[in-house]
């Protein structure tokens, strides 16, 4: 897989095989957001009882949304980007990638999609442990 990808890629080359494993790892990172999604939804519920005593209730419930938001974002994008993998592979099989500037265009798009999805998810995340963290400071505090 030695074939360059040449048509508008800010001036530069990309390798088929450099797209195959950005998309590669985009799908292996969406995987991870959706397990971890899992834990902490199993996190805010076993610490859903101390979140309400502290007067956090509010807080806990849009966290909660924002992630019911996420988690049925990321399989979409999961597909999306399954599917330009399953375009790729069509593209070399036929030798039409090198002037395909559709694959390329959404190659760059799905790469914002993912980047803009990760950073939201990780902002969601920051929220939901600074929420825990404050609970168990303050049950230690307690004790």
């Amino acid at each position: 897989m030695n074939t360059n990808i040449k048509k508008t890629w800010q001036n530069t080359h990309k390798s088929v095989s450099k797209l195959h494993s950005e998309s590669k790892l985009w799908l292996s990172e969406l995987a991870f957001i959706k397990d971890e999604i899992r834990f902490l939804n199993h996190l805010l519920s076993a610490k859903y009882l101390d979140c309400l005593f502290e007067g956090l209730a509010k807080r806990i419930e849009i966290l909660t949304k924002k992630m019911e938001i996420e988690n049925k974002l990321g399989p979409i994008l999961y597909d999306s980007i399954d599917k330009h993998e399953l375009l790729l592979a069509d593209l070399i099989e036929h030798n039409n990638l090198i002037s395909n500037i559709n694959y390329i265009e959404q190659h760059k798009r799905l790469k914002k999609e993912t980047e803009i999805y990760i950073k939201k998810y990780k902002h969601l995340k920051k929220q939901i442990f600074e929420v825990v963290e404050k609970v168990m400071k303050k049950k230690n505090i307690k004790k």
